[in-house]
């Protein structure tokens, strides 16, 4: 890790020079063109004439080619007047002589530079978090940095794209914020039917959950963060209307700081919106490869989850998945290996439940022909930490291989329990009803911003200084 930062730093160098030199060397002189559109004409500069100087003028079909070439500190208007009219163009000459037309950050000649430049830092930084987090997975799938790492990756993917899209047709510093600003937009918009489809299915999914589990903050997680990202999305048009009649602030007033504080706003909250739901894309990633991931069939035991079951002692259609999946898996080692395994049936007494869970799950493996030898039970447990934790303490042999078996939506949740307690476990999944996994992807994606927390302050301290940096230059470029 410290090697790619330092190479990251060696990179990052070594291109800022490359552009430095490239740009002052390329930027000193510069072409530009005029529309002809009557043969009486006159070239005229304006302002600070000694900071340009013509090197040559020609025409050229339609065109009236003029090279410019610096001489000093100074702003230039460039114009082709025709009697009382006039095609106008401003220039300026920095202390560097770096010619810019247009405005203080537009185009100068060999500036592309810049933002091919930034597409290669960026491209290493996805190398370099690529890296890291495919040694993560490899190490333990079951690790909330696993998310953010995957989440961050497709965010700085999106960024770079968008980058890449300012290379084409490269027009300065100056449009190419004003290019990635509408982009960011534009996939704001684009994402909205989806978020919306997203929230009310969400919405729906909840209220099936409520109905069949009760009312839990961690039951309406779905539907809070689906108002969250509606609300975010459609706020920068509310906000746009109440400045505009507001009469403090003139967001059309280039040189007030009225459009920058919209800019500021409006950019935050779209950048940061994507960024929730390239975690969110990454929580759904990360859930789908535990559940694709094969297990090794070399287990000395098994931990079956428990959940409720029925009034007459006997497992529900969700807990019997469960079950089924164990001795699915443990039918399948015996014929790949001839290795039999241990289960080990987790799950405590509700207060409306006859029996324990274990207790249901053991007669249930019994009928099922296996032996009473090959079973043993924790039946003190209430949640799916203690299931993992008593499970783990009735297993002697430390160097024992573990599975565990739950319903699918389930498995990363499980995982990443066993992992905080220190357990390196494998995961194997029964199928469940759909509206479960939207809630179980939405409260990962919560648990990884928790548990990750300082990843994404980090993340969200980087985006908050872009946020800056771009509104500074925007504001400059309007003000120098």
């Amino acid at each position: 890790m410290k090697k790619s930062i330092k190479r990251l730093c060696l990179l990052t160098i070594v291109l800022l020079i490359i552009s430095a030199t490239i740009t002052m060397t390329m930027g000193n002189t510069y072409t530009t063109k005029f529309k002809i559109y009557k043969n009486d004409y006159k070239l005229v500069l304006e302002e600070d004439t000694d900071a340009l100087e013509i090197v040559e003028e020609y025409e050229k079909g339609d065109e009236y080619i003029v090279k410019l070439k610096a001489k000093k500190k100074g702003r230039v208007f460039l114009s082709l007047n025709y009697g009382d009219t006039s095609t106008q163009k401003l220039f300026y000459v920095h202390k560097t002589l770096i010619i810019t037309d247009n405005n203080f950050f537009g185009y100068s000649r060999g500036s592309e530079i810049i933002p091919i430049s930034l597409s290669i830092i960026l491209i290493y930084i996805i190398v370099i978090i690529f890296k890291i987090y495919k040694k993560s997975i490899q190490d333990n799938l079951y690790q909330y940095k696993n998310i953010a790492y995957l989440g961050i990756i497709i965010f700085t993917a999106g960024f770079t794209l968008i980058n890449l899209f300012s290379i084409i047709n490269y027009q300065g510093i100056y449009e190419t914020i004003s290019k990635t600003i509408s982009l960011v937009q534009i996939m704001s918009y684009l994402l909205f039917p989806l978020t919306f489809i997203t929230f009310i299915l969400v919405t729906i999914s909840n209220i099936k959950l409520i109905i069949k589990e009760g009312k839990s903050i961690k039951n309406l997680l779905g539907l809070l963060l689906g108002i969250f990202i509606c609300i975010s999305t459609l706020l920068p048009d509310k906000l746009y209307s109440m400045l505009q009649s507001s009469q403090k602030i003139n967001i059309y007033n280039l040189n007030g700081p009225g459009p920058y504080i919209y800019n500021f706003f409006e950019t935050i909250i779209y950048l940061t919106v994507s960024y929730l739901e390239c975690i969110l894309i990454g929580t759904i990633i990360i859930a789908i490869k535990a559940i694709k991931k094969k297990v090794k069939y070399n287990k000395d035991y098994i931990i079956i989850l428990g959940c409720q079951i029925k009034k007459d002692g006997s497992l529900t259609p969700l807990l019997k998945g469960r079950v089924d999946k164990a001795l699915t898996f443990r039918n399948n080692q015996i014929k790949e290996t001839n290795k039999d395994l241990i289960f080990i049936p987790s799950g405590g007494k509700g207060p409306d439940e006859k029996i324990s869970e274990a207790e249901a799950m053991k007669n249930y493996l019994l009928k099922a022909g296996i032996k009473e030898k090959n079973i043993i039970i924790d039946d003190k447990s209430t949640n799916t930490y203690e299931n993992i934790k008593f499970s783990n303490k009735l297993i002697k042999d430390k160097k024992a291989n573990i599975a565990f078996s739950t319903t699918n939506y389930h498995v990363l949740r499980a995982g990443l329990i066993a992992t905080e307690q220190g357990l390196k476990l494998e995961g194997i999944g029964s199928k469940t009803k759909t509206y479960f996994w939207i809630n179980a992807f939405i409260r990962e994606f919560v648990g990884t911003l928790y548990s990750e927390r300082k990843k994404h302050l980090l993340v969200f301290i980087l985006i908050l200084l872009f946020i800056i940096q771009i509104i500074l230059i925007t504001y400059f470029a309007n003000n120098i």
